[in-house]
């Protein structure tokens, strides 16, 4: 059988510096012998067989050891791995860790394997603290990240970050985070009450406990001067320590423990092989660690049922989300303050949901089928000849890694489905592990917000043409105002066989008044002119003012038109509630900018202040600070303080806080189709926003809501206190509210026709070039 058929396994080599136990070694035994891969794994250890290569040989994995630790072994070991990879040309080289990365990923590229992969292992937070050696190869890594490997896989965003600020490529960097097996992972009542009496603890005594080996990175420091704080509070608590070096034999530790009297409430377990049934005794683990990547332990704490307790470091925070307690690395009083807090409610309702969100969060983000299928997709693009024509390549292009996830994807996984092998390019941030998470390969691209360096602009267009060459995408959905611009002419330059634009909105240029010449104007015509100008393209807009805008100004042709009202919503998780017998609220949910009109929100809030129906004003968003129509800090501060309104910050619950709620409010100056007005038709909620594009396509006037003129906070106030006076019209609207978000807005319909859309683009691709 051919090697270029579908069905074919890959071959793929691992080549990691040692098989002992950490955390690294972990993951690949995992990785390796997961089910139903198609691949064929090899294992190639530059030291010994160490913990793991008997576990692997078990499972049916071949090991091959080239003992390269000293001098002569080395060189000899060298010539054995050149060998060895000319022998068995695999079409894939994964290496794990700095050494492995440089000398494995060196010698694979001279015996001839093209597709290399790098893994990144370490957080890179506390390197210098590490070996010579350590530090030594992560530098050189860095230089050559350019030559060597076709991609680089950081278990960790932060890790990935951390990287990329000492050279390493950014755009060849992806997170794919580490995967559990929950089935290995699960809370279990008899394995419980066996490790309680093998410790000689009741299950009444509060147990907390630390599964690390002993490093400084783990800080061990930490914990221990915690506990010793913490048994002020709760006396009869035990710690107990599981992992290398956990041993009274253990000069260091011995003199610790020591040191903060509480040698009597450790239990010491050394390295253990059994941690998934010794973790169900717990009551809380603990990481104290003042560095790391993405902690493995943390997410098999979750998957086990068992609380966590965590310093903020790495991904850290991220994993646990709010399943969990943060506290500051480096600090035993914040720690100890967090254990008390979980301990306080062991044995509570709030106790049993925290730990429940914990393990859910884990099978929802932190899967092993998403780990393993995160890394077969990986390989797949990098191997040359494997892409066959019913695997096309959808890649998204959107600027911010935050407005991807809340407004496009449901688009990706719905193409994911459909058979896509979906990429997404966006800037840099917090979001991007969320990303990874859903199983799509993510690409971080450079892009300012301000547009204020022209260089700094080019540079974007050529990370993404340089991105499009080599990912060669069979269509490019870009959304948003800059990756629309920016894609469409890289699109057309990379020759990327198919694109969609989603125009959400225009941008201030075309918002203000025409005054005789107007430059900028003029330039993001020719802009758009470019960017819209592909030959196979399609166009989305949320209204129609958008739309005419750009075909009067000779930008788009009329075949390329599409019309979709907005982004969707999931009509299962915005549900349509009964309102409250409370006095009605008023709620606005948007980013805190000027031309969101904010301001006049605020100010009608104050002009019905005195309303007999007990009418409340709730501001729901936070300020950007990255924006100059943002509202500052500052302004928010003062109207917490006055009360006019209540100031409730960044919340992920909208759903909840509309189904709390009366009335929607949006005053916006213009929009594409607000989301915030399609969440609140679909929560069965009536609609106040103002008669500009946009808002007023997102309602049925005088049915689902009422229009209002833009920047007229006397009309805004007048119109939600007659819908706060009139509970039957509110709720009438309310009702009609919900059937057009069934009618027009449905998430499903919404996402399946985009996928006609890259199905269609694709397919004229193939006749087109």
């Amino acid at each position: 059988m051919s090697k270029e058929t579908h069905d074919t396994p890959l071959d793929v080599v691992h080549i990691i510096s040692g098989l002992g136990q950490g955390g690294a070694e972990t993951v690949l035994y995992r990785l390796v012998t997961a089910p139903d891969q198609n691949v064929r794994h090899r294992v190639i250890s530059m030291g010994e067989e160490g913990v793991f290569g008997p576990r692997l040989r078990e499972a049916g994995i071949p090991v091959h050891t080239l003992h390269m630790q000293s001098p002569s072994g080395l060189l000899k070991g060298l010539w054995g791995m050149y060998r060895l990879l000319r022998e068995l040309k695999p079409d894939v080289v994964q290496t794990w860790m700095y050494h492995a990365d440089l000398i494995g990923g060196l010698v694979a590229r001279l015996s001839g394997v093209r597709s290399v992969c790098w893994g990144i292992r370490n957080s890179g937070a506390d390197l210098h603290k590490s070996s010579l050696s350590a530090r030594a190869f992560s530098w050189l890594c860095a230089k050559s990240s350019g030559l060597i490997p076709v991609v680089i896989v950081s278990c960790a965003e932060s890790a990935a970050q951390r990287h990329q600020a000492w050279g390493y490529r950014a755009d060849r960097m992806q997170v794919i985070p580490n995967g559990y097996d929950l089935s290995r992972w699960q809370a279990d009542a008899q394995a419980r009450q066996q490790v309680r009496e093998l410790w000689g603890v009741s299950d009444d005594t509060p147990v907390i406990g630390s599964v690390a080996r002993w490093n400084p990175l783990k800080d061990h420091e930490n914990l221990v001067a915690a506990l010793a704080l913490s048994l002020r509070n709760y006396p009869s608590m035990r710690c107990v320590l599981i992992g290398q070096g956990m041993e009274s034999s253990n000069p260091d530790l011995s003199a610790l423990l020591t040191r903060h009297g509480v040698v009597e409430r450790v239990i010491l377990m050394g390295r253990r092989d059994d941690v998934p049934h010794l973790m169900n005794g717990l009551d809380i683990h603990v990481l104290s660690s003042r560095a790391e990547g993405f902690p493995n332990v943390v997410a098999e704490a979750m998957a086990s049922g068992v609380a966590c307790v965590v310093t903020d470091v790495g991904d850290a925070a991220m994993m646990v989300d709010d399943a969990t307690v943060v506290a500051p690395p480096q600090n035993p009083q914040a720690l100890s303050a967090a254990i008390n807090s979980v301990v306080a409610q062991l044995g509570t309702p709030a106790h049993a949901q925290r730990v429940q969100r914990g393990r859910e969060r884990v099978g929802r983000l932190f899967s092993l089928e998403a780990m393993v299928g995160n890394y077969r997709k990986v390989w797949g693009r990098v191997t040359v000849g494997r892409k066959t024509a019913d695997m096309r390549c959808l890649l998204f292009v959107v600027n911010n890694p935050a407005f991807f996830l809340s407004h496009r994807l449901p688009l990706a996984i719905a193409a994911k489905n459909a058979g896509f092998d979906v990429h997404v390019a966006t800037m840099d941030g917090p979001s991007v592990s969320d990303i990874a998470a859903q199983g799509l390969v993510h690409h971080v691209i450079p892009m300012s917000r301000s547009g204020k360096n022209p260089l700094k602009e080019m540079h974007s267009i050529y990370a993404l043409w340089r991105l499009f060459r080599q990912l060669r995408p069979d269509v490019v959905h870009a959304a948003t105002i800059k990756p629309v611009l920016y894609g469409g002419i890289a699109a057309r330059l990379a020759g990327v066989p198919g694109y969609l634009a989603a125009v959400s909105g225009l941008g201030f240029i075309f918002m203000r008044p025409r005054q005789g010449f107007d430059f900028l104007r003029m330039a993001a015509t020719f802009l758009y002119r470019l960017a819209l100008g592909h030959p196979n393209s399609r166009v989305i807009f949320q209204n129609s003012s958008d739309c005419d805008v750009l075909r009067k100004a000779g930008v788009i042709r009329a075949e390329q038109v599409v019309m979709i009202r907005g982004s969707g919503v999931d009509l299962d998780a915005f549900r349509a509630v009964p309102e409250s017998a409370e006095p009605p609220v008023a709620i606005m949910a948007a980013r805190l900018l000027t031309d969101k009109g904010v301001n006049e929100f605020v100010e009608a809030a104050g002009l019905t202040a005195n309303d007999h129906s007990g009418l409340r004003w709730k501001l729901v968003g936070s300020p950007d600070p990255g924006n100059p129509a943002s509202i500052t800090p500052d302004q928010v501060a003062q109207w917490a303080r006055e009360g006019v309104v209540e100031c409730l910050g960044e919340r992920r619950d909208v759903a909840r806080l509309y189904q709390q709620a009366h009335i929607v409010v949006l005053p916006s100056y213009r929009e594409g189709l607000p989301k915030s007005l399609v969440e609140a038709a679909a929560c069965g909620r009536a609609v106040v926003t103002t008669d500009v594009p946009g808002c007023r396509d997102a309602i049925t006037p005088g049915v689902t809501g009422l229009l209002v003129p833009v920047r007229d906070a006397q009309a805004l106030a007048d119109a939600v206190v007659s819908l706060a006076h009139d509970h039957v019209r509110r709720r009438d609207m309310g009702r009609a509210g919900r059937e057009l978000a069934e009618r027009e807005f449905d998430i499903r319909q919404i996402a399946q026709k985009h996928v006609s859309l890259y199905t269609e683009l694709a397919d004229q691709a193939k006749t087109a070039f």
